[in-house]
């Protein structure tokens, strides 16, 4: 089984500032990464240290919000040309008109395989029907997950308490063929996002758990110690996608935070690939779908 982390940043990778040197600032300024860079190869050799196949990587438009971007969808496509273990999500801005269109060309052009949005910083309201709802009504015609951040934010300029696991109810119960997945698994709002994720089947949960401290404890105190070792078997098992928050934390790290749960085999498997492979190839089923369909219909 492929094993995937989920969510990542290419803003330690050297060749992504040779694409777009300008970057750098707003990437510390507005995200709050602050990191040196590295060859692509380095990181792929920390993926193969951590056991990983593949790594998710993410833009963010926050073209209204803040004039600038994490990365683009373009640039987030060059970088995968120059590595097929790098999975592109892509990310449009929920305020431009535009917003739908941007993102089916990411995905049938550039060939990118999800969605990233983080309300805070790109403020707009996830339950809005007018911005948002156009946008995960793409998302969802196009059989991509989307990855949306409610909760706690590393971002220097972007409140941690404007939005809430719960905001997403709305969206969540009125599209229901659409994956959402919460980083962080929420934090510090774990129990909304549990509820959640109980409760629809189209709700999943990150594990980019880090408040301070090592992974290993901030990881056990979110899994163990809040929700239950026990709930994760039984009601989270399909649910949990292995992911990092790369390049705050070494994915090495995280890795070992994870197995050191003790999870049964079959579940450490599904948190650590299978449920991401799944929810990652819904787009090539509605692909194989689609195809069908016109053929049917010629």
């Amino acid at each position: 089984m492929t094993r995937i982390d989920f969510r990542t940043y290419p803003v330690q990778v050297q060749e992504f500032f040779d694409l777009e040197p300008g970057l750098r600032e707003p990437v510390v300024d507005v995200f709050g990464f602050y990191c040196s860079t590295q060859p692509l190869a380095t990181y792929l050799a920390q993926l193969d240290e951590a056991g990983l196949d593949s790594a998710v990587m993410v833009a963010l438009d926050c073209t209204t919000a803040h004039k600038s971007s994490v990365a683009t969808n373009e640039q987030l496509a060059d970088l995968m040309k120059l590595s097929e273990r790098i999975i592109g999500f892509a990310s449009v801005d929920p305020s431009d008109a535009g917003a739908p269109q941007k993102l089916r060309t990411a995905v049938d052009d550039l060939g990118l395989s999800g969605l990233n949005l983080d309300p805070a910083l790109q403020q707009f309201e996830p339950a809005d029907e007018g911005t948002a709802f156009p946008v995960f009504e793409a998302a969802q015609d196009l059989g991509i997950p989307v990855s949306i951040a409610v909760g706690h934010n590393w971002a220097p300029i972007a409140p941690t308490s404007a939005f809430t696991p719960m905001s997403l109810e709305p969206a969540i119960s009125a599209f229901p063929e659409l994956d959402f997945v919460i980083p962080h698994v929420g934090w510090p709002y774990v129990q909304e996002a549990l509820a959640l994720a109980i409760k629809y089947p189209n709700v999943h949960l990150d594990t980019s758990v880090l408040y301070g401290g090592r992974p290993e404890s901030s990881l056990r105190r979110v899994l163990a110690d809040q929700v239950g070792l026990d709930v994760c078997e039984a009601s989270l098992r399909e649910k949990l996608v292995f992911a990092s928050d790369y390049p705050r934390v070494d994915p090495k790290r995280f890795v070992r935070a994870m197995q050191m749960l003790e999870f049964r085999p079959v579940t450490e498997q599904q948190i650590l690939g299978g449920n991401a492979e799944r929810l990652l190839g819904k787009k090539a089923a509605k692909n194989v779908s689609t195809t069908e369909s016109k053929k049917g219909s010629l």
